[in-house]
């Protein structure tokens, strides 16, 4: 019996020590967006015609991990949109934002700008902030009923797993990866039953410099390797 208790005790101060430990080295090692317009024009050829595109989503699109805003997600996404029409970037997202967030703060102006093309990224935080299955699938599906009226081109974007093995340690790994797998069923099945584009970034293999200094968020390397399979037109 008293080993069975000392087990227990060494097996909650581990569990402890490790959760505190991922979400203290994130808050040292604290990363903001790099500065950058809300709105601005990428490419500038007079015999091109010009495509509005609007990035929703939280800091992954926002760009928290990269130095210079034109290695972020939403920036490489419109530069390959540029290729064939000039560009107008508008990036909605921010750090923190959950579907409650893009729901309260964002659909209205995204209707009234009515887009050509939208890239949806949007999860993580619900998933860090223990929302169920049911209210991320509930405001998810509200955000697809808003943005179906406009006439984009919508994608959505998968949840990515995040953590390098660095901070995030058995078996709080594993427990992630469950629940990434769960919130992206949801998403995989609300883009069948509405007929949209899913993209999926969770079955992207991580390079071993994937990663920006706080363990979490893409460096400029890791959002290269998700444009490559963003293939928006």
């Amino acid at each position: 019996m008293k080993r069975l208790f000392v087990f227990l005790l060494i097996l909650g101060i581990y569990l402890n020590r490790s959760y505190a430990y991922f979400y203290n080295f994130l808050s040292q090692h604290s990363l903001v967006a790099p500065t950058h317009e809300e709105t601005m024009i990428v490419g500038s050829s007079p015999r091109l015609q010009t495509i509005k595109y609007i990035a929703l989503g939280d800091s992954l699109t926002a760009g928290v991990g990269v130095s210079d805003y034109k290695n972020s997600l939403a920036f490489t996404v419109a530069e390959n949109l540029s290729l064939k029409n000039n560009v107008e970037l508008i990036n909605f997202a921010r750090s923190g934002y959950t579907t409650k967030d893009v729901l309260e703060n964002q659909l209205t102006e995204v209707i009234s700008e009515n887009p050509n093309v939208i890239t949806l990224l949007i999860g993580v935080n619900d998933l860090h902030n223990l929302k169920s299955l049911q209210e991320f699938e509930n405001n998810y599906v509200q955000i697809i009923n808003s943005l179906k009226k406009t006439n984009a081109k919508i994608y959505l974007l998968s949840i990515p797993y995040l953590g390098s093995k660095k901070i995030v340690y058995f078996p709080y790994n594993l427990i992630l990866d469950f629940r990434t797998k769960q919130f992206n069923n949801v998403i995989k099945k609300i883009s069948f039953d509405y007929k949209i584009e899913f993209i999926d970034l969770y079955s992207l293999k991580k390079s071993s410099d994937f990663y920006s200094e706080d363990q979490f968020h893409p460096g400029e390397n890791g959002y290269k390797e998700w444009v490559r399979m963003i293939n928006v037109n």
